[in-house]
């Protein structure tokens, strides 16, 4: 998938169309056009119209490439179409004037046109030695001749070998050669619309056609959209016809989708074939009203490989998967905060979109007319829309323009895959010699254990070991140029797999990493009868899809010697799968009932044709020579899917699938599936299996003052599952099963909040359903039997009913047992966290007298335990129950009860008189006593006399100690004065006031003295 990264920079122009073709692309203005080369960037060709070809044929309106890129043809305002040959010089690679229309000898001079070039980081002009002006390249675009339309031109389009020319009066369409182009014979007679029968009279305003699919999009000027083909006659069918307009269109053939943009911003997506079968429509994409309002779209243009879809619109842009999933977006609510001088115009508006030939880079054209810039976006993209490896589950690899992105995650620990905002990436820069001139890349993959990494791009190919970090290119530079990488790379330990085309011969070759990169060191090589679609790695089994259908079965089998692939078999798919090309990925379920290697024709398949799952069970027939297939379509919209292709780990062949909006889960293929949700904006990128997540990316902007531009990166999230899944096999397996499923997850670190969020969700789905679900229909009890299974039940179970409302909780302990139990439990195991939580729940719950006995014994226990930190919480929940605190003094009577010699006897006495706790505040922070190490105390002379907030450590007297001394004159005066007792008690409880607070009514709260040493840390008010 695709995500920006970096800033966006600028290519001077002030274009009003952009055509995309390979490496090179046109900017067109009123009165030029400008040839650009994609990498490096750089201007090859200009083009300025004179006045007097102005004034005869009228200003640039729309311009089209021929399907070669070896020529232009411009459509004007004066209904004019102008025919540009586009030749690079064969006598000669430099060419010192670029041709003008109209005049030749006023070209551009070489330095202005240095002046409009703004060089990148990596990009340069390259010149031959000896001339430091002439550029490394350029091309002669030259007027062959110019034909004036009387009807009137609505819109053109190239197709073939033609130019397809609609025009106004009357409503018509027509095919034109193009000159000089051997292939288009003659012109072709005009087909008026109202003779067809399946289209209006409308004119039609706007064509594009597929070369991939051979189909055509037309856009008519009633707001009707349909896709045509042509054989012997025009056959079309009607797709879209509402009452918002079509105004922008965009044909994506890996999907077999086309986008309609509307003049109300939204984006309508159809399924379509054929040019006789009627479209059908699958979704629709539109920006969230949070988002502000985007305005009328104004282009779209999918991913050279279809796998994203970028958005003009006339107040922003955004990136769209296939099937609705929002990638990245210009709309924000801190626009504000940018400086004055900011440039990303396109950010408030985009009139023209394209991609780059290797899609990381887009071009956008801002709809300010005073930005006469190109702006063009950097991208990432995933390397699996190059080469989808299914198996591949974990692995994650992001590509740009010179480098590669290796996900390193999984070499941290459960804490830091939880917090991926941490170095998780490891970028791997192309060799310089490969990526310039081998760019952009076609192949990336990883090996299995993360030691090796190959990409191969428009030839030949490159691997990197990660442990030396060093790359091997071919030092034969004629062999690396001879053949090119088609079908896909797979690593099997050190040896390479890569499916070739080596002059028009198919092979598959097999390349040691210990070995130099040259056709003597082939470890292997294998002609096959057909190009290769795709090549999937399952273990040592080898499987490739070719384009006549065919699957053919390898196994690597090595020898003390050599490696090489062994042949076992191969099975049609005739009349199975209607079209190859459209076979994206492939994977292979193997019987376990039979030899891993003999298996094919017992393995059960799956396909991802176009965005449609298919699974494939065999069927064996009476003769054993001929094998049939159950055909299951799981599901019609997936853009990527990974499964766990090993019998081993944990829940072996589930199947992953993304279908835009979820995750779907196949735990069992002939189960319906799990659906899984995903964080906003946030794709995955990988199923890590054993570690319970899904690997999420989304993209990030950020817009400051003190930059002029905004800044794009790449954020991981972390998308938990195991919750999900677990439920649904508590649901369909029992708890036996569930148990054994998530027993490889349970050592780690996240297991229990795992289960608090399975708890939760339960809870709150039963809890709130109305009317009430029948006993027999609950699965709460049945998640409570399965948490008792694990040490930390008790404590899922308190902390779960502490994050749900109390109006839950009597459903949530009528299944899982009485809260009271489940404090005793926490009490008994020292567990003072949980049986804090579960104090609340207890006085929540049950009568005052049972609840205050539960109180005293768990206060008890922490101060036996000099769980300081959790007495004061009780204590501070205990005097917020009511205004004088009589429920705090209840508590604290029966503690001192139940434990004599406590502290909670002085505490009980501070807090006995009714005036004094009036005096308090309702949420004081409670008095916290330090830890003592004995229970006898000396009494204190008057030679040692002790101040307020000074002295040594704080101890704890005996009871007896305590009364000594007191009669009822001391205790009348101390009801008198509420200050003093308070003081008084402190002091007889080892407490010391702060020195600055003199009198109770200033301020309630009591800071505790120094630990005594070698006592538990005391702890102090705050």
């Amino acid at each position: 998938m695709y995500w920006p990264s970096g800033s966006a920079r600028r290519l001077s122009a002030a274009p009003a169309g952009l055509p995309d073709v390979p490496d090179v692309w046109l900017l067109l203005t009123r009165t030029a056009l400008l040839v650009w080369r994609t990498r490096p960037a750089e201007l090859i060709a200009v083009v300025e119209r004179t006045p007097r070809g102005l004034a005869q044929h009228g200003e640039n309106v729309r311009a089209v490439w021929r399907h070669d890129a070896g020529a232009i043809s411009v459509q004007t305002t004066r209904d004019a179409l102008l025919f540009y040959d586009v030749v690079q010089p064969a006598e000669s690679p430099v060419v010192h004037a670029l041709s003008r229309a109209d005049a030749p000898d006023l070209a551009p001079s070489m330095t202005a046109l240095l002046a409009t070039f703004q060089p990148d980081v990596g990009d340069a002009i390259h010149t031959p030695s000896g001339d430091p002006l002439g550029p490394r390249c350029a091309l002669h675009v030259s007027l062959r001749h110019a034909l004036h339309v009387d009807p009137g031109i609505a819109a053109i389009a190239p197709v073939g070998p033609h130019l397809l020319v609609a025009t106004r009066t009357p409503a018509a369409v027509q095919l034109l050669p193009w000159p000089g182009l051997p292939e288009s014979n003659e012109t072709q007679p005009p087909v008026l619309l109202r003779d067809v029968p399946w289209l209006g009279d409308a004119p039609i305003v706007q064509a594009e056609h597929s070369y991939a699919t051979d189909l055509s999009a037309w856009l008519t000027s009633d707001g009707c959209a349909y896709v045509v083909s042509l054989t012997n006659e025009w056959r079309g069918a009607l797709a879209y016809q509402d009452r918002a307009a079509p105004v922008a269109t965009a044909v994506n053939a890996r999907f077999s989708l086309l986008a309609l943009g509307l003049d109300d911003g939204r984006i309508a997506l159809y399924e379509f074939q054929t040019s006789t079968q009627t479209p059908l429509r699958t979704h629709e994409l539109a920006l969230p009203r949070t988002l502000g309002e985007s305005g009328t779209v104004h282009s779209l243009s999918w991913t050279p490989d279809g796998h994203a879809l970028a958005v003009g619109w006339a107040h922003g842009w955004a990136l769209w998967s296939p099937f609705g999933r929002l990638l990245a977006h210009s709309f924000r609510d801190d626009w504000a905060s940018t400086t004055r001088i900011f440039r990303d115009t396109f950010a408030f508006g985009v009139k023209s979109v394209f991609w780059g030939l290797s899609g990381t880079d887009l071009f956008l054209l801002p709809t300010d007319a005073r930005d006469a810039w190109v702006h063009v976006l950097p991208f990432v993209k995933a390397a699996s829309t190059l080469h989808m490896t299914p198996q591949e589950a974990g692995a994650a690899l992001l590509l740009n323009n010179d480098s590669v992105y290796v996900y390193r995650g999984l070499e941290q620990s459960d804490a830091g895959l939880l917090a991926p905002d941490s170095d998780a990436w490891r970028r791997i820069a192309l060799p310089p010699s490969y990526a310039t001139t081998q760019w952009p890349l076609h192949y990336a993959t990883l090996s299995a254990d993360g030691r090796f990494l190959a990409v191969a791009g428009r030839r030949g190919l490159a691997h990197y070991s990660t442990s030396s970090g060093h790359w091997k290119c071919y030092e034969n530079a004629a062999q690396a140029q001879a053949f090119r990488v088609r079908g896909g790379l797979a690593w099997f330990q050190h040896v390479l797999i890569a499916a070739c085309d080596c002059q028009g011969e198919v092979q598959v070759r097999l390349y040691s990493r210990d070995q130099p990169l040259d056709n003597a060191h082939l470890l292997d090589l294998c002609v096959l009868s057909a190009p290769v679609i795709t090549l999937q790695l399952f273990g040592a089994n080898l499987l490739v899809y070719l384009a006549d259908n065919t699957l053919v079965h390898y196994v690597v089998t090595t020898t003390a010697t050599r490696i090489r692939l062994q042949l076992c078999g191969s099975i049609s798919f005739d009349g199975i799968i209607g079209e190859p090309a459209r076979v994206r990925a492939f994977s292979w379920r193997p019987s376990p009932h039979h030899v891993l290697q003999d298996d094919l024709a017992q393995a059960s398949l799956l396909f991802l044709i176009d965005g449609m799952l298919v699974l494939l069970r065999p069927v064996r027939a009476h003769d054993a020579d001929e094998l049939s297939y159950d055909l299951h379509i799981l599901h019609e919209h997936i853009e990527a899917y990974w499964m766990n292709a090993q019998a081993q780990g944990p829940w072996p062949y589930s199947l992953w699938g993304l279908d835009g909006s979820h995750m779907r889960v196949w735990l069992d293929p002939k189960a319906p599936p799990l659906r899984l949700a995903l964080p906003d904006e946030a794709y995955p990128l990988c199923v890590l299996l054993d570690r319970g997540l899904i690997l999420d990316a989304e993209s990030v902007s950020s817009v400051r003052r003190t930059l002029d531009t905004v800044s794009f990166r790449v954020r991981l999230h972390t998308t938990l599952f195991l919750d999900s899944v677990i439920r649904t096999w508590l649901q369909e397996q029992g708890v036996d099963e569930a148990v054994d499923a998530a027993a490889p997850y349970a050592s780690l670190t996240y297991f229990p909040h795992v289960l608090e969020r399975l708890l939760a969700a339960v809870l709150e789905e039963e809890a709130d359903a109305r009317p009430p679900l029948p006993v027999s229909e609950q699965c709460l009890p049945t998640v409570a039997a399965f948490l008792d299974h694990y040490a930390c039940s008790v404590a899922v179970v308190a902390r779960a009913a502490r994050k749900t409302e109390a109006t839950r909780w009597p459903h949530l302990f009528a299944c899982v047992g009485a809260p009271r139990t489940l404090l005793a439990h926490a009490v008994r195991t020292r567990d003072w966290d949980t049986a804090c939580a579960l104090l609340l729940v207890v006085h929540t719950l049950d009568e005052e007298a049972s609840s205050i006995a539960a109180t005293s014994t768990a206060l008890a226990r922490m101060e036996q335990d000099h769980a300081w930190d959790s007495i004061r919480q009780v204590l501070s929940f205990l005097a917020t129950m009511d205004e004088h605190a009589c429920h705090m003094r209840a508590c604290l009577a029966a503690a001192a009860h139940e434990a004599p010699q406590s502290v909670f006897v002085a505490w009980l006495e501070a807090a006995s008189d009714a005036r004094v706790a009036s005096t308090l505040p309702a949420k004081q922070a409670p008095l916290a006593p330090a830890p003592v190490t004995s229970t006898e105390v000396k009494p204190r002379g008057p030679a040692s006399p002790r101040k307020a907030g000074l002295g040594d450590g704080p101890r704890r007297p005996s009871r007896a100690a305590r009364l000594e001394g007191a009669d009822d004159s001391r205790l009348a005066e101390s009801r008198a004065s509420p200050a003093e007792v308070l003081h008084r008690a402190a002091r007889h409880a080892s407490l010391t006031l702060s020195p600055s607070i003199t009198r109770m009514q200033a301020n309630g709260r009591v800071v505790v003295g120094p630990a005594t040493p070698g006592a538990a840390p005391s702890p102090r008010a705050a």
